[in-house]
């Protein structure tokens, strides 16, 4: 398969992960309240806390300057919106250096733990689609929240902003950087087969997230 094939492959699955989401229900139907903005600003800091780490570690790890170029701007992408999360959590009740880098939640914290497993295990191009497929569900998720809730009552606005800074779509740095670094894995030797797989397990690997949240 060529690059172009992998991203096209996984449009029905950013679909599927999309639709029903609660939380964007939620939202439309006018009943999303300020405890779930900050379960998700809570959410949002501590699966970066890990994300910053995988991160780095594919760098480590793939050290040529295809795949380390677009791995370290997500770093850099994840630490800026970090100083956006802080902003926010006053408006949702949490104080901005008290926000707990650990999850309570026993199936948030699986997440962030199973996070992890990017940076030690995967290779540039399975780590690059399910980048890719993992910012575009979240941006199409986050602006569909932000579209619908943007005129209710009691909507802590900061995390709004926070929502709105990834865009509707991965920002070009990604988009394009997932073709060079899929084009450069392919040629290394990975199989299209475990990329494709790894990239399906997103759903998977949030739902608890999402449970997380919309408990709120």
């Amino acid at each position: 398969m060529r690059p172009e094939q992998l991203v096209e492959a996984m449009k029905p699955d950013v679909e599927r992960f999309v639709s029903g989401n609660r939380l964007v229900e939620l939202a439309q139907s006018g009943q999303i309240r300020p405890e779930h903005f900050r379960r998700l600003l809570l959410a949002e800091y501590q699966c970066q806390e890990a994300e910053l780490s995988t991160y780095a570690l594919l760098v480590a790890r793939h050290r040529h300057e295809i795949p380390a170029t677009m791995f370290s701007f997500i770093q850099h992408t994840i630490a800026t919106a970090r100083g956006l999360l802080r902003e926010a959590s006053p408006s949702v009740g949490v104080s901005g250096p008290d926000i707990p880098p650990v999850p309570v939640d026993q199936g948030l914290f699986r997440v962030v733990r199973d996070l992890t497993w990017m940076g030690t295990q995967a290779g540039p191009a399975e780590a690059a689609l399910y980048l890719h497929t993992d910012l575009s569900t979240w941006c199409t998720l986050f602006s569909r929240i932000v579209e619908a809730s943007r005129q209710l009552p009691d909507v802590p606005v900061p995390v709004l902003t926070y929502m709105e800074s990834w865009g509707d779509q991965p920002p070009p740095e990604v988009a394009e950087g997932t073709l060079r670094i899929l084009e450069y894995g392919l040629a290394q030797g990975e199989e299209p087969a475990r990329i494709l797989h790894t990239a399906r397990q997103l759903g998977a690997l949030v739902d608890p997230y999402w449970d997380y949240v919309e408990a709120g």
